[in-house]
């Protein structure tokens, strides 16, 4: 019986785009080519191996020494790299927790770096454990790697699955005795994931679900057509979800977190969960179950109502 998985991080839960970083210092028409000639997946990946950033930035500038600035940007511009969640593996995580299975990340990605996700991105702490190659000296698909992984976690392989968005990775998990599942998008991976017999089909909710959110930030949402807020003062990046509450939970919603404003400084926002297609899981939390979106709010298909406005 399977109880247990591993997920892969960059290209799997997280976005991760490096021409955004050395966007920062060249024009973006001339990054595909700059990448090509200091080779820098093979550069990456010995950094993603433990091999020091200063030491590796060193090596690359003594060889192109007129590029020194655009070397350096890939650290220095890591943020931009990270461009959000992989849309929809959120949602699979958090309907795996839901149905009890272990949950850890292995990634391929340099120790020094990998802060910067840490920090930003809250869906990781719903892994109980994450192994970084950076902090270990080795890379995927070392067969080593993936016992390091079970080992630390507790994990039996024949119970576990490893998903991955590289072939290479997955087939070497399968031969230590893993589960393996290529990702291609959130979609087919739920599927194969119920094929698994790990999560069940996707119900309905059934009820109409709410948000309260700040006006003045509602209003540059419709102007920039994105919203990027899970509850007040939390960016969605940050919690990894957007916060929602069904009808009966509106106005405790209200009292708790909101008490301090005025009805003209609030708008309270309505989906229609099974009208959309960004996915919603109901989970526990204070005290209660609430809806939790886990995409970004889609700003066209809320409907506005009045702070006073009763559900």
């Amino acid at each position: 019986m399977l109880d247990a998985v591993i997920f892969d991080l960059g290209g799997v839960v997280l976005q991760w785009e490096p021409e955004r970083a050395y966007e920062r210092v060249l024009p973006a028409g001339d990054v595909a080519a700059f990448l090509e000639r200091i080779d820098f997946r093979a550069w990456n990946r010995r950094n993603d191996g433990g091999h020091r950033f200063a030491d590796a930035e060193a090596e690359l500038i003594e060889r192109f020494p007129d590029d020194a600035a655009a070397i350096r940007a890939y650290r220095e511009h890591f943020a931009h790299a990270l461009t959000g969640m992989v849309p929809g593996t959120s949602a699979v995580i958090a309907e795996l927790g839901r149905a009890g299975v272990g949950l850890t990340a292995l990634t391929n990605w340099s120790g020094e770096t990998f802060p910067v996700a840490r920090e930003r991105f809250g869906i990781l702490r719903r892994f109980t454990d994450i192994l970084v190659s950076g902090d270990e000296a080795m890379l995927k698909p070392d067969p080593a790697i993936f016992a390091l992984a079970c080992e630390r976690a507790g994990l039996d392989p024949a119970r576990t699955v490893f998903i991955d968005d590289g072939a290479a990775n997955v087939e070497a998990a399968e031969r230590y005795g893993l589960t393996g599942l290529v990702f291609t998008d959130a979609t087919t991976l739920r599927a194969d994931l119920v094929r698994l017999g790990l999560v069940g089909e996707r119900a309905a909710i059934g009820r109409r679900i709410f948000h309260w959110a700040l006006r003045s930030e509602w209003a540059a949402a419709t102007q920039t057509g994105v919203y990027p807020w899970s509850s007040r003062g939390v960016t969605y990046d940050a919690e990894g979800f957007v916060h929602l509450s069904f009808a009966e939970q509106v106005a405790d919603t209200r009292r708790r977190y909101y008490a301090d404003l005025a009805d003209a400084e609030l708008v309270l926002l309505e989906l229609d969960p099974d009208a959309t297609e960004v996915p919603v899981v109901v989970e526990p939390g204070g005290g209660s179950e609430f809806p939790h979106l886990f995409a970004p709010l889609p700003v066209a298909e809320m409907t506005v109502h009045a702070a006073d406005w009763r559900a």
